[in-house]
């Protein structure tokens, strides 16, 4: 089993950033049942913690990993990572505040609010992203 999945992510690293964002969102639906609430985000954006960030991050030490720091494949997804995470921060956590004014004006609009992330949300993803990629090509 082991040689296995060893084979596996080295013939197929992109299930490494796969793995991580399904933990990340596993863990936010335990979040929300642990903190009863009323809507379980599972593969939706916003929410503790952020699952593209965990993607990226996931991505960025894979490709370390692969190719090297110093190569121009991990500098690529190291820019595209901080873009995914600057994107969850500002844009998406602003469009959600505009969601929220819009339904207080329009409550038959029921836009979703919950579309970005807090920078504590961003960390904690990136973190769990980095640590299930060392985890997995440490196998």
């Amino acid at each position: 089993m082991r040689q296995s999945l060893h084979q596996l992510i080295g013939t197929y690293p992109i299930i490494i950033p796969f793995a991580a964002i399904l933990v990340a969102e596993a863990t936010k639906v335990v979040i929300g049942l642990f903190c009863r609430r009323a809507k379980i985000r599972f593969l939706a954006p916003g929410g503790m913690p952020s699952g593209h960030s965990s993607f990226v991050s996931a991505l960025v030490v894979t490709v370390a990993y692969k190719e090297g720091a110093g190569s121009t494949l991990f500098m690529i997804s190291a820019v595209i990572a901080l873009i995914v995470m600057y994107d969850a921060i500002n844009l998406r956590y602003e469009a959600g505040k505009h969601a929220k004014t819009i339904n207080k004006l329009v409550p038959e609009a029921k836009l979703e609010e919950s579309l970005g992330h807090n920078h504590l949300e961003v960390v904690v993803g990136a973190v769990f992203g980095a640590v299930v990629a060392f985890l997995l090509l440490s196998v």
